[in-house]
């Protein structure tokens, strides 16, 4: 009995790396999306909004961030947010980070976060700026869902690059993105 527990709980680890995992071809490194989390929640779901009432200046705007473990070499690491249903605004979202501009959770854990401003289009995420102050999760309720996203990472160990994304189903991690959000409260949760 010991033995099949041990090997349900090996493959459920298997499984939810499924779509998101991503090896050097030379062994260098390897890699995983671990969690997507925005400013804004849905239930128990991350939803962007493209605007937001009760949110103030960021009425606009949406924080992300991106949560995944890295082990072997690191040289650059390039993050990018993708539309599922367009690739239109694909290229407006991706940033390089060095090594040492990663900003790291734990041993293998580091974080992207982004405030994505839906003012110069019609779907989050349309411009994005790194490295913002974190805020904290907000609760909300949402009408009109007009989309979803997803990340896209791409490393650079040094001797190898390797890609990875958030597009996988049932297991992926896209956001949702709702025309229309009202803020309801704040759950303490930073992005």
């Amino acid at each position: 009995m010991k033995k099949v527990l041990v090997a349900a709980v090996g493959l459920s680890g298997i499984l939810a790396a499924c779509g998101s995992a991503g090896i050097a071809p030379d062994g260098s490194g390897s890699g995983f999306i671990q969690e997507m989390r925005t400013e804004y929640k849905l239930g128990n779901t991350f939803v962007a909004c493209n605007n937001t009432s009760g949110n103030g200046v960021r009425n606009a705007q949406t924080q992300v961030g991106v949560r995944f473990v890295l082990s072997g070499g690191i040289s650059t690491v390039d993050v990018q947010l993708k539309g599922v249903n367009t690739s239109q605004y694909d290229n407006n979202f991706k940033a390089t980070f060095k090594n040492e501009e990663l900003e790291k959770i734990d041993t293998n854990t580091y974080r992207a976060l982004f405030n994505a401003n839906s003012t110069t289009g019609p779907l989050l995420p349309q411009s994005i700026i790194v490295r913002p102050a974190p805020v904290k999760v907000k609760t909300v309720t949402a009408s009109n869902q007009v989309g979803e996203f997803y990340a896209a990472l791409t490393v650079n160990t040094g001797t190898a690059s390797y890609s990875f994304d958030g597009n996988g189903r049932p297991l992926g991690y896209r956001v949702p993105v709702y025309s229309n959000c009202t803020v309801t409260g704040e759950t303490g949760e930073n992005v």
